[in-house]
């Protein structure tokens, strides 16, 4: 019985491994996305002499820099 269970996990692990698995295709940066965050950061950091308060300011870039687009 021992045998039995060791030979099927041994066949259920080579066909696994065997197994073809998709490679994920990375994707392409999209660069107008990147260009257009990276804007919205800069154009927040020249207000930040304007009359918002620090710590608002700083939660603000801090999700900004957080977020992927």
């Amino acid at each position: 019985m021992k045998k039995l269970i060791i030979a099927v996990l041994t066949v259920l692990s080579i066909v696994s491994l065997g197994a073809v698995k998709d490679k994920a295709v990375p994707e392409m940066p999209d660069i107008q996305a990147q260009m257009e965050k990276a804007d919205k950061i800069e154009n927040y950091r020249a207000k930040k002499d304007v009359a918002w308060h620090k710590t608002e300011y700083n939660k603000v870039i801090k999700y900004l820099n957080k977020t992927k687009k």
